[in-house]
């Protein structure tokens, strides 16, 4: 989708998807608020909220700036959220294709992600979770489900220094390689917890043998997991 210097939805004419690239003019356009989140990190912030269940509209809306501005800039607030809906209706389209066919906004087919824009999308991602981290605590503490969280925690910045072995950079490309699947499972926890198990059917994905290893992750046969 190729958006122009006008306004990004002109009335009656509002988008109900748009790529990241089109969602990042929006955002980048000089007249908006220079506290908006960056386009890939708001991107991993709507994956998040889109994962993090008991979320109303007012929850999260707020987190889309630094500093959200003031009544005056009313017209370009409605452009921007024009553009959010638009994107978040696309990241959960994706996220509906299941595993192997979702991919998160800083993956490329075939290449070796940046561990930076891997960070950056991160950010947003865990933002997002802190809104209920409740929800997530309890997702860490299932012996099923801990690895998944687990695998984003060697790109959120702790604010501390600290020593990494040799093969870091090796574990985190493993890390990145599984996160794809990580996502569709935690969004299909999110839909499960709030009762939303018709929504689940709308996924597509291959029929899993009872000694396969089990779709939400943990490692375990799918006879042994979540099969029971």
């Amino acid at each position: 989708m190729e958006l122009g210097s006008g306004p990004a939805y002109p009335a009656g004419r509002m988008s109900n998807t748009i790529s990241l690239q089109g969602f990042s003019s929006v955002l980048l356009a000089p007249e908006l608020s220079p506290d908006l989140l960056p386009p890939l990190e708001m991107d991993g912030y709507l994956t998040g909220i889109l994962i993090t269940p008991d979320l109303d509209t007012s929850d999260w809306v707020t987190g889309l700036w630094d500093k959200r501005p003031g009544p005056e800039h009313e017209a370009d607030l409605m452009n921007i959220m024009g553009g959010v809906v638009a994107r978040r209706v696309a990241i959960e389209t994706e996220l509906e294709k299941g595993w192997p066919g979702f991919q998160p906004s800083f993956a490329r087919p075939g290449e070796k992600a940046d561990h930076e824009k891997v960070r950056t999308w991160v950010r947003g991602f865990w933002k997002a979770m802190e809104l209920n981290i409740e929800y997530w605590a309890e997702v860490g503490e299932d012996d099923r489900t801990r690895d998944l969280i687990g695998l984003f925690s060697p790109f959120i910045d702790i604010g501390a220094v600290i020593e990494e072995h040799d093969d870091a950079n090796q574990i985190r490309d493993e890390y990145i390689a599984l996160m794809p699947r990580a996502l569709v499972s935690l969004r299909k926890l999110a839909l499960l917890h709030d009762g939303k198990r018709a929504a689940l059917k709308t996924h597509r994905v291959a029929k899993v043998g009872r000694n396969d290893p089990c779709v939400c992750g943990s490692g375990k046969k799918f006879k042994r997991c979540c099969a029971n």
